[in-house]
């Protein structure tokens, strides 16, 4: 496990601290701008390493290497949610500290969590569909999954959390804080159901692969 998740790592070492400088300020910039997206910005800048290793996957070989080791299949998996699940955390903590700083409001800052874990939970359906259909097809699988993932995004941001703004993007009315945050705390309990269905779904299709 530890061996596969050094591997996504090295593999990725380059774009990954990229993608970190990058997600480090947007999330600073749409602290200002619009918080509530401070979560979910570097949540997704840091998970695109990981579509990468998918797209190389076939040229690699790794998968076919992986699949003749004992118990390899499941282990290949889990790396790869493992590493998903790292990145997510960092981009996590990245937010939760740029928010923080700038708006210094618990319920911004609980919004701001709820909202990029629905939408990384969500993006994690591009596994088990890259497994089923192949790495060849990762690049129509991940601009799929990218449409689902952000009009499910737009759907509560608009729906939901924008009706409920006060006169300035970075406060919410105190008066309708609560159905707020029922309605991302939904949106981010799918994400998280989505990621375990994500997951489950992998093991199962990956195992039954013929490679």
């Amino acid at each position: 496990m530890k061996g596969l998740i050094l591997s996504s790592y090295y593999t990725s070492k380059k774009s990954l601290y990229t993608y970190l400088i990058v997600s480090i300020v947007a999330s600073f910039i749409f602290a200002f701008i619009n918080p509530i997206m401070t979560c979910f910005l570097p949540m997704i800048f840091l998970l695109s390493p990981v579509t990468d290793n998918l797209k190389h996957e076939k040229d690699s070989k790794w998968m076919y290497y992986i699949s003749t080791l004992p118990s390899g299949r499941k282990a290949y998996v889990n790396g790869y949610f493992s590493f998903y699940f790292i990145l997510i955390l960092i981009g996590l903590i990245i937010g939760v500290v740029s928010v923080s700083l700038i708006t210094q409001d618990a319920g911004m800052i609980l919004t701001s969590i709820l909202v990029g874990i629905g939408g990384a939970g969500t993006y994690a359906m591009m596994f088990p569909l890259t497994f089923k259909f192949g790495p060849e097809n990762s690049n129509v699988i991940l601009i799929t999954t990218s449409f689902i993932v952000i009009a499910l995004f737009f759907t509560v941001f608009y729906g939901v959390i924008f009706a409920n703004l006060g006169s300035s993007t970075g406060t919410l009315n105190s008066s309708s804080m609560g159905s707020t945050l029922l309605f991302v705390g939904i949106y981010a309990l799918v994400g998280i159901l989505f990621l375990i269905i994500s997951y489950v779904t992998s093991l199962s299709i990956f195992k039954k692969q013929e490679l």
